[in-house]
């Protein structure tokens, strides 16, 4: 089956700009029957008006219901490679979006985690979840998924939106009762899938400012030696540390003749005061 289409149809028609989009996803499929399923259900996920799951999709695209099944299936196929397919899909939005958001010409990457409620008592990966909020308004526990998501930030109708590159479900699902990681493990593990070559800024709330983060990051590889970069960047002070040791020893003697003068302040100031004390003391006999 020819996957191609020809390109006078293209500069006409909005679902020929989709096609030559999701067509450079085809190398994540090993065959071809699974990558015409996930065209089907992405098309279904673009037009449908409701939140229904499958059902959605099936009644978007008018589909016959016996191919309800048939697409319950796809979604557990073993030709499908997740982690190339997000690999895939972030080259692609570098190419649809040639005007990324630049800082000091580096990408900006932004990620998050996100705790979606659910009532399907069944449903996979649901599980009791905490929210950590100073809002009256949410509750304390529920029950959903927890995420975690990473997104490019690109310039759009005259603004700024994040287009998401990957998401998971990084709690409720135990593959192994040896698995030790944490969130902050699976989120590092998260940015290396999307193997983004350039150098970009990744920007996250201070619940992901952990020690375990620049160890993580300056344990990659490098020839650029930036700030804290996600993947395949070092820390800049990972990469000055080594060749600038007089400079780091002046500044530690500066620091060391600061908390000097610091405690001399301090303890002048408890002299002065003792002094006084003593001095207030000593005056009371004589009244």
């Amino acid at each position: 089956m020819d996957t191609t289409m020809p390109d006078r149809a293209l500069s006409l028609s909005l679902w020929g700009i989709w096609w030559n989009a999701i067509l450079l996803l085809r190398p994540a499929f090993s065959r071809l029957r699974t990558f015409m399923w996930f065209v089907t259900a992405v098309a279904g996920l673009t037009v449908r008006v409701d939140l229904l799951g499958v059902t959605s999709i099936v009644r978007a695209l008018n589909l016959r219901s016996r191919l309800y099944t048939k697409l319950l299936q796809h979604f557990h196929s073993s030709g499908i490679k997740l982690d190339w397919l997000s690999g895939l899909w972030a080259r692609t939005v570098l190419q649809l979006f040639p005007s990324p958001v630049r800082v000091n010409g580096r990408l900006v990457l932004v990620g998050d985690g996100i705790k979606a409620p659910k009532r399907g008592k069944k449903m996979p990966a649901v599980k009791l979840l905490h929210q950590q909020s100073e809002s009256n308004t949410k509750p304390e526990y529920i029950m959903g998924h927890s995420m975690q998501a990473v997104g490019l930030l690109v310039h759009a109708a005259k603004s700024v939106f994040s287009v998401p590159l990957a998401v998971r479900i990084h709690e409720g699902l135990v593959w192994s009762n040896r698995d030790k990681r944490t969130l902050l493990d699976k989120m590092l593990r998260l940015l290396d899938v999307l193997a983004i070559k350039v150098p970009f800024y990744f920007v996250a709330d201070a619940y992901y400012a952990a020690g375990k983060v620049v160890p993580a990051r300056a344990r990659q590889p490098s020839g650029d030696p930036g700030q804290i970069q996600c993947g395949s960047k070092r820390s800049r002070y990972a990469e000055e540390r080594p060749k600038e040791k007089g400079a780091t020893q002046d500044l530690r003697q500066e620091d060391k003749a600061q908390v000097v003068a610091r405690e001399c302040q301090i303890h002048a100031a408890g002299c002065q005061s003792g002094l006084r004390r003593a001095q207030r003391h000593s005056a009371l006999p004589r009244l």
